[in-house]
């Protein structure tokens, strides 16, 4: 079996993309089961452009099929892809109904879409599978005829349609069943954020179980998470010590990664922690201090095991962190505010407390009017 190919789909081969089999099925509030087709035929325009729909497709964050021997999900899309002009049909329906289900019935309304598409690897046309869900309100505009008892299709004015909105593809996935690359599903969602991207929160947890997947382990996914879960975990600190911030704890982070080739989990927890005592502190303060992050590093610990990040060793990926993730913002009552990256201690900000009211300090060489 040959090594899989542990990268993206590059831009040459995204280009090669060419659609060989269509159908979808539309999904509406109001109806106990989806409206099921048996054929939708395209013009070569309307080919073109939804081969364009699957190159966008194609950037969608790496997943894995979960519990691969009883994964109905892969065994469906194996299945299609066995023999497309016997299967298509009636499994695009049995996908089509689970998505449908899946969601509670409450999902909004538009068509599935499930497209057998090729593309050209090593010089041979190799075969996937996209699913793309549309909005059906805003895009949809079909004729139906009856040929022979099946449902057919012909979409008018639809291309127009989805061209002046962007936002009218709401998630999408690509699948590839074989083993030729180390991912088995690209997926994604509309306004899914940068810092989503890449970790196991890309897309919807109905979307992903209808998929049955879980995100794939990489560089930028495992350092994005590993960002996420000091954050988070920072924002929920009972017994925070006077005079620290928790957005620092994420501060503390970053600046891991952007200074360490490596993953190690003790260095990373004794980073994000930083110094929790000062040596103008009394003894006995000290000793509280030094208590309260023996406590908070065990948590800490234990938060990034829970995650599946404790014990993992990676490459960093420093340039897998967005911008607005490096930021800090805070915000008076008054709406003035004060961005920065990095901690309150490297930009000369201090915050303390005065009576009900907290006094923020910036010390600066230059104060520019933006």
């Amino acid at each position: 079996m040959n090594t899989p190919l542990n990268v993206t789909l590059t831009e040459t081969v995204i280009d090669s993309i060419r659609i060989e089999s269509f159908i979808y099925h539309i999904i509406r509030k109001d109806t106990a089961e989806p409206d099921y087709n048996d054929e939708v035929i395209l013009d070569p325009e309307q080919k073109r452009f939804f081969e364009g729909r699957i190159r966008f497709a194609c950037e969608g964050t790496q997943f894995e099929f979960s519990d691969v021997e009883n994964n109905t999900c892969k065994r469906d899309c194996s299945d299609i892809l066995s023999d497309v002009s016997r299967n298509l049909i009636p499994i695009s329906r049995q996908l089509t109904a689970r998505f449908f289900e899946a969601h509670n019935r409450s999902t909004s309304e538009g068509i599935f879409i499930v497209a057998v598409f090729s593309l050209i690897i090593n010089q041979q046309r190799h075969s996937m599978l996209s699913f793309l869900k549309v909005d059906y309100s805003t895009v949809f505009q079909q004729e139906i005829n009856d040929v022979q008892g099946r449902k057919s299709v012909t979409l008018h004015k639809v291309i127009d349609s989805l061209s002046d909105n962007p936002h009218t593809l709401q998630k999408w996935a690509i699948i590839d069943t074989s083993d030729m690359f180390a991912w088995d599903v690209l997926a994604l969602q509309r306004r899914t954020s940068e810092d989503l991207k890449d970790t196991d929160k890309a897309i919807s947890s109905y979307f992903k179980g209808f998929l049955q997947v879980g995100v794939r382990s990489t560089p930028g996914s495992l350092t994005k998470e590993s960002v996420r879960v000091a954050h988070d975990w920072a924002q929920g600190i009972d017994d925070l010590p006077e005079g620290m911030s928790r957005s620092d704890y994420k501060a503390r982070a970053i600046t891991y990664f952007e200074n360490s080739d490596l993953f190690n989990t003790s260095d990373y927890i004794n980073q994000v922690l930083g110094s929790y005592i000062d040596e103008d502190m009394a003894e006995l303060e000290q000793q509280q201090r030094i208590n309260t992050r023996d406590g908070h590093e065990t948590a800490l610990r234990n938060i990034l095991a829970e995650n599946g990040i404790a014990g993992q060793v990676f490459e960093s990926s420093p340039g897998s962190i967005s911008a607005k993730s490096k930021r800090t913002t805070l915000k008076t009552t008054t709406g003035a505010k004060v961005v920065y990256q990095g901690t309150r201690k490297l930009n000369n900000i201090v915050v303390t407390s005065d009576g009900g009211e907290q006094v923020i300090t910036i010390r600066t060489t230059q104060l520019d009017e933006i």
